[in-house]
């Protein structure tokens, strides 16, 4: 019998269900990248844009945070998580099945993926999204405050940026979730 259908029969710790969790965990670090690999050159440089006042990039800025503070550590938080249950199924497993010992080296650089994206995320972007929301509204209470305008463009200048990182390592968490799904056991000894 194939491997992975073994695998599947081998319990509840393992089965059919660990492919689509895979492909679902890997996709959520695809939606990810993308948001962030697009803000950074599609969305961030039309709210630089000297045409645009300050006042209303920081307040489409503030509007565009909140949503993402909402949505993207909900996905992120559900590709970690997956990534985690995964890779101790199969270090779990990887003594009874050649498809769990392959997929768990690549499981948990996934799982460490979103892991190094959150604390990214911590240390480099959430800063920065405050200092954005905290100038964008000095601005849109004194549109006179060009100490803070200056400030708030440079912050901007920085996100994009991070941002690049940020994608990167949930493309790499994404990339190796994707390779995952097809590791099925045939490569071991």
């Amino acid at each position: 019998m194939h491997e992975s259908f073994t695998m599947a029969a081998n319990g509840p710790f393992s089965g059919w269900w660990m492919t689509p969790v895979q492909a679902i965990a890997a996709l959520s670090a695809g939606i990810n990248c993308g948001a962030s690999g697009l803000q950074s050159p599609l969305t961030m440089p039309m709210l630089e844009l000297p045409e645009i006042p300050t006042v209303y990039a920081g307040k489409q800025l503030r509007w565009l945070l909140a949503k993402s503070d909402v949505i993207f550590p909900r996905v992120n938080g559900f590709g970690t998580l997956s990534n985690l249950a995964l890779t101790v199924i199969c270090y779990l497993k990887s003594d009874q099945s050649r498809a769990a010992s392959e997929k768990l080296p690549i499981l948990m650089t996934a799982f460490l993926c979103n892991v190094g994206a959150t604390v990214w995320t911590l240390v480099f972007m959430l800063p920065r999204n405050n200092g954005m929301r905290k100038f964008s509204k000095a601005v849109e209470e004194n549109p006179e405050d060009t100490k803070s305008e200056r400030e708030f463009r440079r912050i901007q200048g920085e996100w994009k940026k991070y941002a690049i990182g940020r994608a990167t390592l949930m493309l790499f968490a994404s990339a190796a979730g994707i390779y995952s799904v097809f590791v099925d056991g045939k490569f071991a000894n």
